[in-house]
């Protein structure tokens, strides 16, 4: 028989030498698995790349030790039950299908977890159209997975997903100071019309409806933007997201049940004291000028609260003296913007007039100032409080989220080569 072709072209060769190609992991890669550890995020690597570069890989960056799991496709339980419990844990699995990879993300959702599953070619559609977020490699991944997923990933970097998830838990965190911001003082803005009502008109209102608009959109408007923009903390990432309802009991509570009523109280205070001080009695009518200025009181002890509470709704844990006024100069700057159009409401005359807020006496201007002691300590116990009583719960809290899953819980996962190559 004629000599093959292969034979003949391996038939007389010199060995010159062996060429080795590496594929190592992105450079940051390391610091964002660790930066997942630290916020309870577990990693499953799913590949379908052979077990020894799988294992490479995955012990390289940190996701397994050198003697951790690494399990390959025919090696995965049929059951679904089996499944989740197998690797309901950090990970790596070689080898897998398709369909491997959409038995995993069904797996984990089916125990609790919240997937984001990674992936870049057309294979991977069903896995990432399943994923609770689906994230397509943008720059080497296939038009099926990219209009699978919910999220393209421009750079196609792992470490992009970890800086998304921090930003994304520093707006949440953000959404909630707004929030907490806004409510307590519509707590002050209700309370004059309450005590009015109650009283049958006894009791003079403290606050104006234009006075209730001017708190609203001059002086509350722009701490409440610069709130929205507070920086993200450097323990974001430190332990699982702490809650998944933007207004849920600690917000009510910290915002109905003690901030609001504090800054109500003051409001009254200041308002009485200077009605009383001109004279009042009750069941009196007060003369148009003292109650313009007992009025006045009253809203410049709301703003004095607002600007405390401002500083205050910083963080959630940390009383207001505790967090660096340098790392969010805007709000400092739109705290003297919101002292200058306190001044000015009550001290320029048209202004005042319309509003029917005129210039506190000096007893109401100390009153209305200590707002900002009493709603910086109200808050300092406050927190004190809910600190000393949720230590234990917090540990708890860590476990669930390991074990059922939960927002702290996202599981990336994915090709090598898109993910963790260059």
């Amino acid at each position: 028989m004629p000599e093959q072709p292969t034979v003949a072209a391996e038939t007389g060769l010199e060995f010159l030498g062996l060429v080795g190609i590496e594929d190592p992991p992105r450079p940051g890669v390391e610091e964002a698995v660790a930066a997942c550890r630290r916020a309870d995020i577990r990693i499953a690597l799913v590949t379908g790349d052979h077990p020894a570069t799988a294992r490479a890989i995955a012990v390289r960056v940190g996701i397994i030790p050198e003697d951790g799991p690494v399990l390959e496709g025919h090696q995965l339980p049929t059951d679904q039950a089996q499944l989740a419990g197998l690797i309901n844990r950090d990970i790596v699995l070689a080898r897998v299908t398709p369909e491997d990879k959409l038995r995993v993300a069904r797996a984990l959702q089916s125990v609790g977890h919240v997937v984001a599953m990674t992936g870049d070619g057309v294979n991977d559609g069903p896995a990432l159209h399943q994923a609770d977020v689906g994230i397509a490699m943008g720059a080497s991944g296939t038009d099926v997975a990219r209009e699978s997923a919910d999220l393209v990933l421009l750079d196609d970097n792992f470490a992009s997903i970890v800086a998304a998830i921090r930003l994304g838990r520093a707006t949440f965190a953000n959404i909630r100071r707004f929030l907490t911001y806004h409510l307590t003082d519509n707590v002050a803005e209700l309370t004059p019309f309450v005590f009015w009502a109650l009283s049958g008109g006894q009791i003079p209102l403290a606050l104006t409806v234009l006075q209730v608009l001017a708190l609203d959109i001059g002086t509350d408007l722009l701490p409440a933007l610069a709130l929205g923009g507070e920086p993200p903390s450097r323990h974001v990432l430190d332990g699982p997201a702490k809650t998944t309802s933007l207004i849920d009991k600690h917000v009510v509570g910290r915002a109905l049940g003690v901030l609001g009523p504090v800054e109500a109280v003051v409001e009254m205070a200041a308002f009485t004291v200077v009605l009383m001080a001109g004279g009042w009695a009750w069941g009196r009518e007060p003369s148009t000028a003292l109650l313009a200025t007992a009025s006045g009181a009253a809203f410049s002890a709301v703003v004095f609260g607002q600007l405390a509470n401002a500083f205050a709704c910083r963080s959630e844990t940390t009383w207001a003296g505790g967090v660096s006024l340098s790392s969010n100069r805007v709000l400092v700057l739109a705290t003297a913007v919101e002292i200058g159009l306190l001044l000015t409401v009550v001290g320029f005359p048209p202004l005042a007039g319309l509003l029917r807020g005129t210039w506190p006496t000096a007893v109401g201007w100390a009153v209305a100032l200590t707002a900002v002691p009493v709603v910086i300590l109200a808050d300092l116990a406050y927190k004190r409080v809910l600190r000393h009583r949720s230590t234990g719960d917090c540990r708890r809290q860590s476990s669930r989220n390991v074990l059922a899953g939960g927002p702290g819980n996202l599981e990336p996962s994915g090709d090598l080569g898109r993910d963790f190559g260059p």
